[in-house]
């Protein structure tokens, strides 16, 4: 995996500006040689240039000063940052507007940014890009609700097999069918057949054989409310499965208040509070012509397909290949060593090859050992006494890619162990709904290998459990670092019977 580092590619800094149909956001990338990209800087405003829209579709004066006096800002941010060279691109509100050329040439003409206005299936196929470079794709669906439309986008082999686009944006919508606050049932009803038609001719957004994926604010937006009402362990939205059981308890929340009380819901905001009732009703229709059980949120989308492809990164990619350029981008930025975890993760991966037969480990449990190995001692940065603790914090939060939310758990706590501290008995009910029993048990014998493989120090004996038998049995071997000391040995031995149930040996002695 480390190969990947010998890939050349850009590290200077650049951004991207996404002019949507309710929201316009600015992110400034850096990007690895591996092929890890990190925002570095982001920023929001609300110009809502779909809002108050003539007949046409044309933008209002209103709409078209807020755009740029928010495209004037980002530029100030942009000169604060050091002015990098930045890509704007505008969407569905521009995009369908017959004065859309003159927004383009007045904001050029104010802040020099140069929009580019995205056709739908350009958007679609950005929106798949952000999602390749975080998920390892297969047979799978993404869906990107913005304000003003819908992209679908179905893959086949990780690639674009069909894309399409529709008007069913949450600000477009909450103009044409809900004229009540909260929404008359009438309303509802009414845009429920409305999204259903739509979804039925939109090319990509038929049944899923495989994942759903859900990009945007509306969709972030929801997973946040339902983490919150849940009590989901963790906190980050990005990887959140919000399955159609749990989403008809946040439409039901939703639909019943008035913006004034789903503004107080936490995760809402001031600026999605009076939309976001439209975006819970498309969201369901989708799931329901989709057939999915939930859709998985993706915190990445356009803006990191477009810094992607500006990049040159391949995608699509396998998990641990996203996760070796995502941790790439955190030891970036935060400064831990990398050469040390995988160090630490070539032994430890040794150890889980002889033990995965017994113990029934897959892919799973190896790219959760990887990315705890890699990021093992990332808590020194902050603080070197109680680093661990630190370190399993960081991996909870941190922008790691091709893991599932089961993954990260592990992860984390796999990252806290591996010091060798003993297990937390709070755990059990901290990360239930994400973890069971199994998986607490998987995590600590996981944290046993990172122990066992930093406490070698160097060393990389020979590993192998003789069959029949519990024991591990460690030969030195020419080449692979110095002889393991009896000191080490007689370390390892007490910390392997209680998590492996095996004996250590040197030597066979």
């Amino acid at each position: 995996m480390p190969s990947e580092a010998s890939e050349g590619r850009e590290s200077r800094p650049y951004a991207v500006v996404d002019v949507g149909s309710n929201t316009a956001r600015l992110a400034v990338f850096e990007v690895t040689s591996a092929g890890g990209l990190r925002a570095s800087f982001e920023s929001k405003e609300v110009p809502r240039l779909g809002e108050g829209v003539g007949p046409d579709r044309s933008l209002s004066d209103g709409a078209i000063r807020r755009g740029i006096e928010s495209l004037a800002r980002f530029r100030r941010r942009l000169a604060a940052a050091g002015d990098p060279p930045a890509i704007a691109v505008a969407t569905s509100a521009v995009r369908d507007a017959p004065n859309g050329a003159e927004f383009v040439a007045r904001v050029r003409a104010a802040t020099g940014f140069n929009l580019r206005v995205l056709t739908g299936e350009e958007e679609a196929r950005y929106a798949y890009l952000g999602v390749a470079g975080a998920w390892d794709l297969r047979s799978d669906t993404i869906v990107d609700l913005g304000g003003g439309s819908l992209q679908a986008v179905r893959t086949k082999g990780g690639l674009v097999d069909v894309a399409g686009t529709a008007p069913l944006g949450a600000l477009r919508l909450t103009a044409a069918f809900l004229e009540h606050d909260p929404p008359k049932g009438r309303e509802i009803e009414a845009l429920r057949r409305h999204a259903r038609e739509e979804l039925a001719k939109l090319r990509g957004a038929g049944a899923t054989r495989g994942r759903l994926f859900g990009v945007g604010g509306t969709i972030r937006c929801l997973a946040r409310i339902a983490v919150d009402v849940t009590n989901y362990p963790l906190e980050r939205v990005h990887g959140y499965p919000l399955t159609r059981r749990t989403l008809a308890r946040v439409e039901r929340l939703l639909l019943e208040l008035d913006a004034d009380e789903r503004r107080r819901i936490p995760g809402v905001g001031g600026h999605r509070a009076d939309v976001i009732g439209a975006g819970v009703v498309v969201v369901d229709a989708l799931m329901r012509r989709t057939g999915a059980s939930e859709i998985i949120v993706s915190a990445t989308g356009i803006r990191e397909g477009i810094a992607l492809e500006h990049a040159g990164v391949r995608v699509p990619a396998p998990s641990e290949t996203l996760a070796w350029r995502s941790v790439t981008a955190e030891a970036n930025a935060l400064g831990f060593s990398l050469p040390h975890g995988e160090a630490v993760r070539t032994v430890a991966l040794e150890l889980f090859e002889a033990l995965a037969p017994r113990f029934g480990w897959g892919a799973s449990e190896r790219l959760a050992l990887s990315v705890a190995a890699w990021m093992h001692d990332v808590g020194w940065t902050i603080d070197p006494w109680r680093h661990s603790k630190h370190s399993a914090y960081v991996l909870r939060h941190a922008a790691i890619h091709g893991l599932t939310q089961r993954e990260v758990a592990i992860a984390s706590i796999v990252a806290y162990l591996h010091e060798g501290d003993p297990f937390p008995a709070a755990w059990k009910v901290s990360f239930r709904g994400i973890l069971n029993d199994d998986d607490l048990e998987t995590s600590r014998r996981l944290g046993a290998l990172v122990f066992f493989a930093e406490a070698l120090d160097g060393a990389r004996p020979a590993m192998w459990i003789p069959r029949g038998t519990d024991r591990l049995v460690l030969r030195p071997q020419s080449g692979r670092g110095a002889r393991p000391s009896d000191r080490t040995v007689q370390r390892l031995r007490k910390p392997t019977r209680r998590a492996l149930g095996l004996e250590v040996e040197l030597d066979g002695r």
